[in-house]
């Protein structure tokens, strides 16, 4: 009897050696140099997706502070990220098209879009709440 006690414990209930895909479930800022915008993609556990662009648009009158946000949804298949926008808003996502392969390591998300890059790096979800629907 003791000895199939012992053997319950050394049981496995999966495959440990699958490797693990970190988490994209957050708030991810654009890496860049330019200062008069930002770009923001937050992830949540229930599959929606939240997309920020806040820039300064040039018009007759000055630079307009102005935002766009887009909302979706999003999957993920092991490194394969794909998005749908819940309407068709008056810009494209920039920088993720709506499927592309990603890699996170640490606090860095990067896509993988060929050459292209673009590298994003966590945040505190409570950034852009006040520019989310």
């Amino acid at each position: 009897m003791l000895l199939a006690l012992l053997s319950v414990g050394f049981t496995a209930c999966g495959n440990d050696d699958e490797p693990k895909v970190p988490s994209i479930v957050g708030t991810w800022q654009h890496d860049h140099e330019a200062d008069n915008w930002d770009i923001y993609y937050q992830f949540t556990k229930d599959g929606k997706f939240h997309y920020v662009w806040k820039t300064n648009m040039a018009t007759a009158q000055g630079l307009v502070p102005t935002v766009v946000v887009a909302n979706g949804t999003y999957t993920v298949s092991g490194t394969k990220l794909i998005v749908t926008l819940d309407s068709n808003p008056k810009t494209d996502l920039y920088l993720c098209p709506s499927e592309c392969e990603y890699s996170v390591q640490g606090d860095k998300l990067k896509l993988l879009l060929g050459e292209d890059q673009p590298t994003f790096t966590r945040v505190k979800d409570n950034t852009i709440p006040t520019w989310v629907p």
